[in-house]
């Protein structure tokens, strides 16, 4: 077992030629099963990814114009909508099962911690003077966790809409960019920490984590992002998964990533194209087992279609070499 957890650790990067031990800087990321963890170093072969169908879509609807990501609890899907300004859950044929907006009490709070933008909240949504944007949710324990820009924090509800709260995200005297900076475009909370993650939009180095519902800053739990063989900017969605990894989606152009997430170690990556549109738009990307036809799919990639007519969201469905490694 030792020499198999020094060849598994050789696969994320980490020197095969020091002492054997697990290394601090992986933050209590690792699962509580080691084979498991070291199933998470193996190489994923992005390459191999490919497309096997369109688990979910809509066209020229209010939640697909300005669609920002989809997510899922393994039951329902998450989709949310800036335009909205809101998520929408769907079950697995396609219904809609519920819709989830803010509370007027939280948008005034988010209105307040955006500096009271003149001139009401509601007039000021109307008139485009206060312009929060959400962006690609994750879910976590029964909880969906929505990314706001503008203020920068996260709205989360519970899945059965019994509660609902804002909390702007905290800042830290070493986050010495934080003005400047576009966090929040997208947010996971890792599976094992309970932290909730996010990075800047543009050419992030780095994982950010905050505690998920006070969302003060847990620097401790940064991990930085590894060379990749396409440039990290962009990036709109991000998933962790039960073995360890993170998966991130950019966009113009799109593309998938797949990192470790015990050291940001990249395995890979692949260019998506533009799925036939001139105005094609990667958001989010999500995990859950799915089939068509009996043929599987684990990894769903939702793109936003940008039309002058209306825009269209489809979440594209690609299937992975060795699921039982994800």
């Amino acid at each position: 077992m030792m020499s198999s957890l020094r060849s598994a650790l050789a696969g994320i990067g980490e020197p095969a030629h020091l002492p054997l031990a697990i290394p601090s800087s992986f933050g209590r990321r690792m699962t509580r099963s080691l084979r498991q963890a070291m199933d998470g170093m193996t190489d994923p072969a992005i390459g191999q990814w490919h497309k096997v169908g369109v688990a979910l879509s809509s066209e020229n609807t209010e939640l697909s114009e300005e669609a920002q990501g989809a997510a899922t609890d393994g039951a329902r899907w998450y989709v949310s909508s800036n335009k909205l300004k809101g998520v929408v859950a769907f079950d697995d044929a396609g219904n809609r099962t519920g819709t989830f907006r803010p509370t007027d009490a939280l948008i005034q709070a988010m209105w307040e911690d955006a500096g009271s933008p003149a001139p009401s909240p509601w007039m000021a949504l109307a008139l485009g003077s206060w312009a929060p944007h959400f962006g690609a949710p994750g879910v976590f324990d029964g909880w969906v966790h929505v990314p706001v820009q503008g203020p920068r924090g996260v709205w989360r509800f519970r899945v059965d809409g019994t509660d609902q709260k804002w909390k702007i995200a905290a800042v830290l005297p070493t986050d010495a960019n934080f003005a400047s900076d576009d966090l929040f475009p997208w947010c996971a909370v890792h599976p094992v920490t309970g932290l909730l993650y996010t990075c800047n939009y543009g050419t992030p180095d780095r994982l950010m984590a905050y505690h998920r519902e006070s969302l003060q800053r847990q620097p401790a739990g940064d991990f930085r992002l590894g060379p990749a063989p396409i440039f990290i900017d962009r990036i709109q969605g991000g998933v962790f998964t039960a073995h360890g990894r993170l998966i991130l989606v950019r966009s113009d152009y799109n593309a998938v990533f797949c990192f470790s997430s015990l050291n940001g170690h990249c395995f890979g990556a692949k260019a998506l194209g533009d799925f036939g549109s001139d105005g094609s738009e990667v958001e989010s990307v999500a995990v859950r087992s799915w089939q068509f036809d009996g043929t599987r799919a684990e990894v769903h990639i939702l793109e936003l279609d940008n039309d002058l007519s209306g825009d269209d969201f489809y979440l594209h469905s690609f299937q992975v070499p060795d699921p039982g490694k994800l």
